[in-house]
């Protein structure tokens, strides 16, 4: 077994979220030292209950772990772990980074600068035009570009910094070796010449609704500031937007014309006190390394304070209607006043941080 073969065969055991692998990682000092632990001390651990204590020492499937490490170095990627020296150090900053990252690309020192750019799948000729003309300048400032690959904004955002001759970084809610969506294929095959493509799913992870929550988090991560273009009201950008929050990330938005739909999510930002962006020396100021006068600010503690209608994917007020007896999803929709998609996105969220438990039928659980 190489080093990394234990940190994937983990993270594959059914039950072990983020929160449970931190702490196996913790108690016995790395993931190798987890395999090799008995059934009793698993069992101390808090959140492991008999069925994880029990897969963790009948594992003997690293045949098939060494099966997809093969298959990434095949696509010409990499596995990367929280303890390698390339590992984003935005990343170990956020709320239960992921254990490793897979990459197709380069990830660099100078990476550590960037910026998010993100924004609707539906974008108008306006807001497509204002991102690629702020990741443009962006690029040319010596920043990367953050985004997440899909239609519209996020698109143009990788695009312009590439024809800038800038870097950008792409973060999928699918595998590295699915292409979402499908018309963005050169782009996908141009990205890891400039740049990366990064992913914490497993090769062959199609592009499920519930991923792109998880994957919003590592765009704010990996990001000084965020920059909304265009969007509605509740959208994904929205859930980005209160990890950058949550995260101590700057928050910015270009203003759009008041009778487009996609100008409501920009300008209620701007109500709440993110940073009107209208040129790339609006986002500067923003930045540590290139305000003036020593760091600024910035919007993301204004915001916070400020009562918001944005929703907040990991709030404790869904945990309050999960408990030790199954309760299914029309139930908690019910009790909660959220809409479905609200609901599922939060128990996502909560289910990647090891606090809740998917039962079959749709049914939740709180995870002991």
């Amino acid at each position: 077994m190489t080093d990394k073969l234990p940190w994937l065969a983990l993270r594959s055991i059914p039950g072990v979220g983020l929160v449970l692998f931190q702490r196996l990682k913790d108690r016995f000092g790395n993931p190798a030292a987890v395999f090799k632990a008995l059934r009793g001390e698993l069992r101390s651990v808090k959140g492991v209950s008999p069925a994880i204590a029990q897969a963790l020492v009948a594992f003997r499937d690293w045949d098939q772990v060494e099966v997809q490490l093969a298959r990434l170095k095949a696509l010409g990627a990499e596995m990367l772990t929280q303890e390698e020296a390339g590992y984003p150090a935005g990343l170990k900053e956020i709320p239960y980074p992921p254990p490793f990252l897979f990459v197709w690309g380069t990830l660099k020192p100078e990476d550590d600068l960037a910026v998010a750019l993100v924004g609707t799948r539906t974008p108008s000729y306006y807001g497509l035009k204002a991102c690629r003309r702020l990741a443009g300048n962006l690029a040319a400032q010596g920043i990367t570009v953050v985004s997440g690959l899909a239609r519209g904004i996020d698109t143009a955002a990788h695009e312009g910094a590439l024809e800038a001759g800038g870097r950008t970084l792409a973060v999928l809610g699918c595998g590295l070796d699915v292409v979402y969506p499908p018309e963005n294929r050169g782009l996908y095959q141009k990205i890891p010449g400039q740049g990366a493509l990064i992913s914490e799913f497993p090769l062959g992870t199609p592009p499920e609704a519930r991923n792109f929550p998880i994957r919003n988090r590592l765009i704010s991560g990996l990001s000084l500031g965020v920059v909304v273009v265009e969007a509605g009201f509740k959208s994904g950008t929205a859930i980005t937007v209160q990890y950058a929050l949550d995260q101590g990330r700057e928050v910015m938005a270009v203003p759009g014309p008041v009778d487009s739909p996609s100008s409501v999510g920009p300008h209620r930002l701007i109500q709440q006190g993110g940073k009107l962006v209208w040129q790339v020396e609006d986002i500067l100021s923003e930045l540590p390394g290139f305000a003036r006068g020593g760091s600024l600010g910035g919007p993301a503690g204004r915001l916070a304070e400020t009562p918001s209608p944005i929703p907040r994917p990991v709030a404790d007020n869904l945990l309050s209607f999960l408990g030790a007896e199954p309760i299914q999803l029309d139930e908690l929709v019910q009790v909660s006043g959220l809409p479905p998609a609200e609901v599922l996105s939060r128990l996502t969220i909560l289910e990647l941080q090891g606090l809740v438990r998917e039962l079959p039928g749709k049914c939740y659980v709180l995870e002991s």
